[in-house]
């Protein structure tokens, strides 16, 4: 059995979906396969699944959601399968980590870092990249989709942004500058306050022969955290906007952004 939930909430058995009911129950499921293989206290867990205020049948609802959990998982045939468990003050999800699409995006992305660090670059490019195939959309769409804001939720899209940014700098590194640069526009559009992006796509415009553009990217990045946050830009990116504008970048300054902060 495979638990996905870099995308809407899907569990498959042997190519064949199973069919998990409600949205209470999707909630329940999809909160516990964020923190699988720990302990999730039963007042966390309620409180996920009921953001707001929880009805005063709501131990009963969850309760009834467990079983029919429990019966879906133990339909498989396959051996190992995961198992939900009652564990002290909450409840344990069970269950392999090659088994679960956010472990294989983790192990993945930590692997491709460590290989970016060692100066790996075209391995570092496609362990990442192998890492974002895991992702079919949004984390838990579905479940965004019927109001739920968990915060773990937003970890996922900075985690997905942070690896995307890992992939474009591995490239970067290989100075594959013209690839690059769709994704990290893309990027830019979507997080205009993440200094690291921006920095970034103003070094690959650069590299490939556009100051005015890169330069432009400088100014709206500015723009946008002032608007934003009433803030200027951190110390590496006024750096790198002075070296684009006297051309005194580095031969090999395609990294020099990785130590700009990720956002504010």
């Amino acid at each position: 059995m495979w638990f996905e939930v870099l995308g809407p909430l899907r569990v498959h058995d042997g190519g064949h979906g199973v069919r998990l009911g409600g949205v209470r129950r999707s909630a329940a499921l999809g909160y516990l396969l964020l923190h699988h293989n720990e302990v999730v206290p039963v007042g966390r867990l309620m409180d996920a699944i009921w953001p707001t205020a929880a009805p005063r049948t709501a131990r009963q609802v969850l309760h009834n959601a467990v079983f029919r959990l429990r019966a879906a998982l133990a339909s498989t045939s396959r051996p190992n399968p995961p198992r939900l468990l009652r564990h002290g003050p909450g409840y344990v999800l069970s269950v392999e980590d090659d088994r679960v699409d956010l472990a294989r995006f983790r192990a993945l992305t930590e692997r491709g870092r460590a290989e970016l660090a060692a100066g790996h670059w075209d391995r570092a490019s496609a362990t990442l990249r192998a890492a974002l195939d895991q992702w079919r959309g949004p984390a838990l769409a579905d479940l965004v989709e019927h109001g739920y804001a968990w915060p773990e939720i937003r970890a996922l899209h900075n985690a997905r942004i942070a690896a995307v940014e890992l992939r474009v700098e591995a490239d970067m590194a290989a100075h594959r500058y013209r690839d690059v640069i769709g994704d990290l526009e893309a990027l830019v559009e979507a997080e205009p306050l993440r200094e690291r992006t921006c920095g970034n796509l103003m070094l690959a415009l650069y590299r490939c022969g556009r100051q005015v553009d890169a330069l432009a990217v400088y100014r709206r990045t500015r723009a946008a955290l002032a608007g934003e946050l009433g803030a200027e830009p951190g110390p590496r990116l006024r750096e790198l906007e002075r070296a684009i504008l006297t051309h005194r970048l580095e031969a090999d300054g395609g990294l020099a952004l990785r130590g700009v902060r990720s956002g504010r």
